[in-house]
């Protein structure tokens, strides 16, 4: 009976044992892997490095980029307004689907596609399927099709009203353009055919950014809404509040499907835009923000000052719960400083000392800085979720 017992157990540890390592190697053990797109402000170079910052590959572009990342964690956009150009990198990690997991096989980046899609292509709307970018030079816009990256990068262009400077998004399958001389917003067919020009007038239209089924765009007077009812789009205006800032006014917006407003800058602050209760609240900060991005679960949003401080709000009190001193303070004459929120970690560029930092965001401290060289600007994360065996 005890040596029956006993084989029974020892059995049983093996059993479990073998299970343990069964489940570590083909269906546990997932972690993220990150790695960081760095663009030099005055050079035409764009480089990918590992979360510590060595350098896995570095590559000559048209012109000085702005970054993207792009849904699914392996392509980063690179727009290329100098050079009449817009550029797909590949990050290089490369994922294998096993269907309760996948295998994340890390590789060398490298650019997939460099594409002369019309003259100074500048803002990009990224949202799922499409990637929207907007010409400067004549007015058209790119439309990619997200769902073809890696397979098929060929655009189709829509042609709007002409030379300007433009602000794009996508409101299901409507194509809103508005611009900044112009001051109007037009809808468009994914197919290019005009639909309606909104009657509202958004003077200096910057900034643009959506929520649901509300599109944002930051006016000289005020925050312009336009709204998807049924098969019809609705506009209004929304004016700053009063005794704001003089010269204050939302340039740029960004918003996040778990929180009911959209947030832009707004002088030495932020500006929180209410669209189902149709009003606007100001946040004073330290100093004038220079980016802000919420992190990809929408728990906090994180702000970078022109002091060079990175501060974390509480998105539902809206109200600053901690910052710390990431990057040199804004530099008269020089570069000003990004960054990039993910899952977990943020990376902000230093152009002043040459420098990109790394901040973990769970204990909202810096956990290193790695020098880049040149004045490193704008910046994009790859971000992918896998085993490696």
């Amino acid at each position: 009976m005890r040596k029956g017992w006993v084989g029974a157990l020892l059995g049983l540890v093996l059993a479990l044992a073998l299970a343990e390592g069964q489940e570590d190697h083909g269906h546990g053990g997932e972690k993220l892997y990150t790695r960081v797109a760095v663009a030099d402000a005055e050079k035409p170079v764009v480089a990918v490095y590992d979360e510590e910052g060595k350098e896995l590959g570095r590559f000559t572009v048209p012109s000085p980029a702005a970054l993207y990342s792009l849904p699914g964690g392996q392509y980063v956009l690179m727009v290329h307004r100098d050079g009449d150009a817009v550029g797909f990198l590949y990050g290089g990690l490369d994922l294998e689907d096993h269907g309760e997991h996948k295998d994340v096989k890390p590789k060398n980046p490298y650019v997939a596609a460099t594409l002369r899609t019309g003259p100074k292509p500048t803002h990009a709307h990224v949202g799922e399927p499409w990637l929207a970018v907007f010409h400067d030079g004549d007015g058209t816009v790119a439309l990619f099709d997200l769902r073809r990256l890696g397979l098929d990068l060929t655009p189709r262009l829509v042609a709007t009203g002409g030379a300007d400077h433009g602000a794009v998004v996508l409101l299901g399958e409507t194509l809103l353009v508005g611009t900044l001389e112009g001051g109007r917003v037009e809808a468009y067919t994914l197919g290019g055919t005009r639909v309606l020009a909104l009657p509202e007038a958004c003077p200096r239209l910057h900034g643009e950014a959506v929520l649901g089924e509300v599109a944002a765009f930051g006016c000289a007077d005020g925050v312009l809404l336009v709204e998807q009812r049924g098969r019809g789009l609705v506009g209004r205006k929304l004016p700053y509040p009063p005794g704001s800032p003089q010269g204050a006014r939302v340039g740029v917006l960004a918003s996040h499907p778990a929180h009911p407003f959209l947030v832009g800058n707004f002088g030495q602050g932020l500006l929180f835009v209410f669209p189902k209760e149709g009003r606007l609240e100001a946040l004073p900060l330290p100093a004038r923000p220079l980016a802000f991005a919420f992190d990809p679960d929408g728990k906090a949003l994180y702000v970078l000052t022109a002091d060079g401080r990175l501060h974390r709000l509480d998105p539902k009190e809206r109200r600053v719960v901690a910052s710390l001193e990431a990057v040199s303070p804004e530099a008269q004459g020089a570069s000003t400083a990004r960054m990039a929120v993910g899952h977990g970690v943020a990376f902000v560029t230093d152009p002043v000392r040459g420098e990109v930092v790394r901040v973990e965001l769970d204990r909202f401290q810096v956990s290193g800085r790695f020098s880049v060289g040149g004045k490193p600007r704008n910046i994009a994360l790859f971000q992918v979720e896998g085993v490696e065996h």
